[in-house]
């Protein structure tokens, strides 16, 4: 399950963690949005926003392992 605050790290060091979930208007549509960070080691961190549904299909079966 994906929440507020889980993180998945990578075996090279580099990682995806969620910072926060809400509603809110994206791409034109009433849904959830998740904002995310990736970086790493030898990275600059980035805070991304993607759909939740979209969020799940690309990275779901990461948090899914990762709970496990």
């Amino acid at each position: 399950m994906i929440e507020q605050g889980s993180r998945y790290k990578f075996e090279d060091g580099n990682y995806i963690e969620v910072v926060q979930i809400k509603h809110g208007e994206f791409n034109g549509e009433n849904t959830q949005i998740v904002t995310y960070n990736i970086g790493g080691p030898r990275n600059l961190p980035r805070k991304l926003v993607m759909e939740v549904n979209e969020f799940i299909s690309n990275f779901g079966h990461l948090f899914e392992d990762n709970a496990k």
